[in-house]
């Protein structure tokens, strides 16, 4: 555990150094998005549409290889871009899940803190490069609270804005997983695209908050 905390860490570390532009002199040279990226970001839209269709593919075969490659390309320092963060963060939100004793945790809850951390980088890059078409367009403050939702989800058993839903296995139903409504207030769901506390509780049956 102690290993793979630091590990963690030294990628956090890498994503904070990471820019969208290297100053040689006086001349700033922006850098083109990483091609492995978009490859592995365009297969994992690619397998998810067929399985989709099919219901045919082990989505973990694939997903367990492109984040594989991600940590490598990361310790590389080599997720640079807004969008090779962005990209990076959807490939690392899809780490499998799993049931113990009754609970959905997850094999690696970090790697959603991870794509959290990356999420956030882009679009403090984006709003730096006044960039609103690519935050509106890929949604990048929905992406940072779908990713850290999923980070506390998976780690504590709830979430802070209400973006992740869970199975109920005694109403057969999907329910609006467990909020911490001292986390967030409406404005910040707001300026991350969700809905009003009060919205999200017409629409859908919440699960309770876990014991702590």
């Amino acid at each position: 555990m102690k290993h793979l905390t630091i590990k963690l860490f030294s990628i956090l570390f890498l994503v904070s150094l990471a820019g969208c532009a290297y100053k040689t002199k006086n001349k700033i040279t922006l850098l083109d998005d990483n091609p492995l990226i978009k490859e592995l970001y365009d297969k994992d839209l690619e397998i998810r549409e067929l399985d989709a269709r099919t219901d045919t593919i082990n989505l973990e075969e694939y997903d367990k290889k492109h984040r594989e490659q991600i940590f490598q390309i990361l310790a590389e320092n080599k997720v640079v871009t807004p969008k090779d963060k962005i990209r990076s963060a959807w490939i690392l939100q899809h780490t499998a899940a799993k049931l113990c004793d009754g609970e959905l945790t997850s094999i690696s809850p970090e790697n959603f803190l991870l794509a959290y951390k990356l999420s956030s980088s882009a679009l403090s890059q984006l709003e730096t490069e006044k960039d609103t078409l690519t935050i509106r367009k890929e949604n990048v403050p929905r992406i940072i609270a779908l990713n850290y939702d999923r980070y506390l989800l998976f780690s504590f058993g709830y979430q802070k804005f209400g973006t992740q839903f869970v199975f109920d296995e005694k109403t057969d139903r999907m329910l609006l997983a467990p909020i911490d409504t001292t986390l967030a207030n409406d404005r910040e769901r707001e300026k991350h695209n969700v809905e009003p506390l009060s919205v999200l509780r017409n629409k859908y049956k919440i699960k309770p908050m876990p014991n702590r």
